[in-house]
């Protein structure tokens, strides 16, 4: 633990893979899968040796969405816990194919809680001074999305959660902004086809997490990167569903060097 910075890092969505529960009830094909999590999110954001803790999960998000509410089952088709379609509208399982309560139970139970109650724990240590939500973001608004069919920023920092009807932040805008300001040292050259670069506070997403661990002590932002950066034709790979391995590694590189000097400065 010694050298490590005092940091948990949440990456909720970079799994791709079918619970064995609900194996072969699925019609969704693997580049669906592929694309459909936050893709390289696990890769890009893979800083076990580096910060005290680190918490993701392989299974896809279709199936177990833990940036939801587990009482979120069935208030819309692509969105809750356990999903019926995709954000770009996509049939998830076959025909007449949807798990039943006692299943949805069962798979709460093994994949969604023992995560939660992982992050609870850790929390509870001490140790920890500042908590970052990581996701990658398609560049352009899914079918979905409350966005559709619009660019997205190159980042996107969230520290602003609604709690009864209020927004309520879960970091003071000197830390949000500070975290961005280091990103920007390492990310202004990159080439942006996307609306913007950097932007706070978008309102594009449906943050549970942010807002069950972000209302606590604990300081907290919510940390979004476009897949425009490496889901291209210069670095992926459309019949082998792969991104080139140097370019993961050089954009893991700079999200750690922003990580470190906003450490540095503000923790």
């Amino acid at each position: 633990m010694k050298g490590r910075l005092p940091i948990l890092i949440i990456i909720p969505h970079g799994g791709q893979r079918v619970p064995d529960e609900l194996s072969g009830l699925e019609v969704i094909d693997r580049f669906n899968l592929f694309i459909e999590s936050d893709t390289c999110a696990n890769e890009l954001f893979a800083f076990e040796n580096e910060v005290i803790s680190k918490i993701d999960t392989q299974i896809s998000r279709l199936f177990v969405d833990l940036d939801r509410s587990p009482l979120s089952t069935t208030q819309r088709s692509y969105d809750g816990v356990l999903k019926r379609e995709t954000i770009t509208g996509k049939k998830i399982y076959r025909d007449g194919v949807f798990p039943d309560e006692i299943a949805m139970t069962n798979i709460l139970k093994r994949y969604y809680f023992p995560l939660h109650k992982s992050i609870e724990r850790i929390i509870n240590k001490g140790e920890i001074k500042f908590i970052i939500d990581c996701h990658t973001m398609l560049a352009v608004g899914a079918k979905n999305s409350v966005d559709s069919g619009k660019p997205r920023p190159l980042i996107i920092i969230e520290n602003i959660v609604k709690h009864n009807e209020k927004d309520i932040k879960t970091c003071t805008d000197e830390l949000a902004l500070g975290f961005l300001e280091c990103m920007k040292t390492f990310f202004s050259e990159e080439d942006a086809t996307v609306a913007g670069r950097f932007n706070l506070n978008n309102n594009l997403f449906n943050p549970y997490i942010l807002k069950k661990y972000g209302l606590g002590s604990i300081p907290m932002l919510r940390f979004s990167i476009s897949r425009s950066l490496f889901l291209n034709d210069t670095y992926f790979s459309y019949d082998y569903l792969r991104i080139d391995d140097i370019r993961i590694s050089e954009l893991r590189k700079m999200i750690w060097k922003g990580i470190e000097k906003f450490s540095y400065k503000y923790l």
